[in-house]
């Protein structure tokens, strides 16, 4: 960089030039100024300020598509301000711009709740989620008919594989009646804290993205299923939980309802269980 400064006067590559850039842009170095000439109404420092500042906005705009429904409820000014702090600690380091806010929950939750609220962190982590449940990568569906290869007897040792869609959240407060009521454009409830969590499933179904709200005795099964664990080691579960007589019926429900939504995509025959 200082044999660059030196050579102020000589012609630059492009590459060299658009590196020096960069470095400003993203890092602060002002090396570049040295290239930059002044002009009659105003200095290098300003002219260069007009290619960060639409960095930045740019940077802010992407966000905001990213998260729409999130800049609709903190409010234009208090987003811009959220968005100008994630960009100063997560800078761009992706030529696709769909990802560049893929962080920006974990940016939140990192802030603390002195700085942001819960409810904003919720709402960017369904945001988030819904978008990766649209662009995950395609996976066939699996669909009651499948389990149809399958003895009845050998059901026990069925081990499912969750589609790469699907998501689990666990967030605080009434996230997902806000998430509707934006989704709907309708008046959004006040964040209401609560000591336990909402848990939810994001997964896309056909082409839509879906979000729904499970109840413990689901979400602790779905999350061993999605694991690996066997059916049979479900229904144990569920018969620790609560009434064994009907911990197999209950297995089969939820499983009956993640195959009709699409939440599955293979299933396969464990070795020992």
């Amino acid at each position: 960089m200082t044999a660059l400064i030196k050579r102020k006067t000589e012609a630059l590559a492009l590459a060299e030039l658009q590196g020096l850039l960069q470095a400003a842009i993203l890092e602060g170095d002002t090396a570049i100024l040295g290239f930059i000439q002044d002009n009659s109404r105003t200095s290098r420092e300003t002219l260069f300020d007009v290619y960060r500042h639409a960095y930045s906005g740019r940077l802010v705009e992407t966000l905001k598509n990213e998260y729409p429904l999130l800049n609709h409820y903190v409010g234009e000014a208090r987003f811009r301000e959220v968005a100008r702090g994630y960009i100063a600690a997560y800078p761009s380091r992706t030529q696709n711009a769909r990802w560049f806010g893929t962080r920006l929950p974990e940016y939140l939750e990192g802030l603390g709740r002195d700085a942001i609220a819960q409810d904003v962190v919720g709402l960017s982590s369904i945001e988030k989620a819904v978008s990766d449940a649209f662009d995950a990568p395609d996976k066939p569906v699996l669909d009651v008919a499948d389990l149809g290869r399958f003895a009845p007897e050998t059901w026990g040792r069925l081990v499912f594989a969750p589609h790469p869609s699907v998501t689990h959240l666990h967030l605080a407060g009434n996230i997902l009646e806000i998430w509707r009521a934006l989704q709907a454009d309708e008046p959004t409830p006040a964040f209401a804290s609560s000591p336990e969590l909402q848990r939810l499933v994001v997964w896309r179904r056909a082409y839509a993205p879906m979000v729904r709200e499970l109840n413990y005795e689901e979400c602790m099964i779905w999350t061993e299923a999605s694991r690996g664990a066997s059916f049979q080691s479900l229904c144990e579960m569920l018969a620790t939980y609560d009434d064994p007589d009907s911990a197999a019926v209950r297995a089969a429900g939820y499983l009956h309802g993640w195959l009709t939504s699409g939440m599955l995509t293979s299933v396969q025959l464990a070795e020992n269980v």
